[in-house]
Parts: C-alpha cells; structure tokens; sequence
C-alpha cells in the first residue's frame, strides 16, 4: 500500500460552497437555534409555517 492508496478521491463529498437547501423566503446568513417543543407544539409550529413565520413574527413585533 502506497500514500496514493490512501488519498480521498476528490469531486465526492465534502463541504463546498452555496451547498444545501436554501431558505424559502432568501435569507441567507442564518444560525441555528435549539428550541425544545412537544409533539403537539410542532406539528402547530410547522403549520404555522415554521421559520419563516417565526422570523416574520420576530420581525413584527421588533419593529413596532
């Protein structure tokens, strides 16, 4: 067994940018948050439209 036999090959896998989902509304430069909820609370959460509507309601009651 040589190095050679032990590099990754390239092109696969890996971080690289603009990668992933992008946002539904196009913001960019997000965080993560870690928020606990119950099973009920999500599905509402979710239907209520999830990030975007909590960043719109963030948004709403910051600016008044």
């Amino acid at each position: 067994m040589t190095k050679d036999d032990l590099k990754p090959s390239k092109g696969r896998g890996g971080k690289r940018a603009n990668a992933g989902r992008k946002a539904a509304d196009g913001v960019t430069n997000t965080i993560q948050v870690m928020v606990s909820l119950t099973p009920e609370h999500r599905e509402k959460f979710k239907k209520l439209g999830g990030s975007l509507w909590l960043r719109r309601m963030i948004d709403e009651q910051f600016d008044r």
